[in-house]
């Protein structure tokens, strides 16, 4: 099996997660990156290939986590740490609980409850939230203002990716379409420039790859994903979980004679824990279009337990 790190550094503005124009998220959805690759691999004429390597989970990647500098950030795990919770330091408590990652490097530590929160207070420093005011005139009978908010990450800091294969033709395959997807961008607001970036491929830090081969009582997810409808039952037994909901408009012209909406996928957030893993699947969402509609909602996993 091959492991590698895929380092996204922005070069300009991005729009992320979140469907208000007023609002918007720093870090990337698995199923957001499997849309851009699917649409890129469209215009190299490679969306068979790249389907069948996802589908039949050759080709599989996480959602896109921060870096800051050479610090690998991960998911907070969804299961309760003895010695975080503080009782007794109401404050402490809550500062662990507004935690959203842990550096790779501290991540052992955590496990073991050995952490305080005033050492997780650099991870606010990512970038920070900007807004720009734009006008509304197609369809308009007046110019019609909105606002737009954006993310900017600090110099040295940018969004990496898991990505896990078992042969170099996907690692391949996946470089042609990286570096078609950073001329064209990902997320939100393409056309004004958002979302481009440049790429580097990394190797898999040790402990990270040890505990992605492991086994473990508790496995943590680090995907959007969905078990199939078979499995489900026997999943949640020992699942500590948050769901998300994803929905939005289908991108393709060719869809439909108007903008459509996809249907809405409940999936498993990343940070999700449970006892045995799962594969996933990708799921058609279209509704009455042309043609299918893919919604990425493959697992991979790390023992945290």
């Amino acid at each position: 099996m091959i492991y590698q790190i895929y380092k996204m550094e922005f070069l300009s503005n991005v729009r992320f997660g979140k469907q208000s124009l007023n609002d918007t998220n720093p870090t990337l959805y698995a199923d957001t990156l499997f849309s851009a690759l699917y649409q890129e691999a469209m215009k190299q004429q490679k969306e068979n290939s790249f389907y069948q390597m996802v589908h039949t989970g050759k080709l599989i990647f996480s959602d896109g986590f921060p870096y800051q500098g050479r610090e690998y950030y991960l998911p907070k795990p969804y299961i309760r740490i003895e010695g975080t919770d503080k009782k007794g330091n109401s404050k402490e408590k809550k500062e662990f609980k507004k935690l959203k990652y842990i550096p790779l490097s501290t991540l052992e530590r955590y496990l073991k409850g050995e952490t305080k929160a005033e050492e997780f207070e650099e991870e606010q420093e990512l970038g920070y939230i900007g807004m720009k005011v734009s006008v509304a005139v197609r369809g308009k009978e007046e110019p019609e203002p909105y606002r737009v908010r954006y993310f900017t990450f600090q110099e040295g800091n940018g969004l990496y990716f898991l990505v896990k294969t078992d042969n170099e033709e996907g690692i391949q395959l996946l470089d042609e379409l990286m570096t078609g997807l950073s001329y064209s961008g990902i997320g939100g607001k393409r056309h004004t420039g958002m979302g481009r970036f440049e790429y580097e491929r990394c190797d898999m830090p040790v402990i990270l790859r040890t505990k992605l081969e492991t086994s473990a009582e508790k496995y943590m997810l680090l995907s959007t994903a969905l078990p199939e409808e078979n499995e489900l039952e026997q999943i949640l037994e020992q699942a500590e979980y948050q769901l998300l909901k994803r929905s939005g408009f289908v991108a393709s012209t060719d869809y439909a004679d108007q903008q459509m909406r996809k249907r809405d996928l409940y999936v498993f957030q990343s940070g999700s824990c449970f006892g045995k893993t799962f594969s996933g699947q990708i799921v058609d969402v279209s509704d009455a279009g042309r043609h299918p509609v893919y919604r990425y909602a493959m697992g991979i996993f790390m023992g945290v337990g």
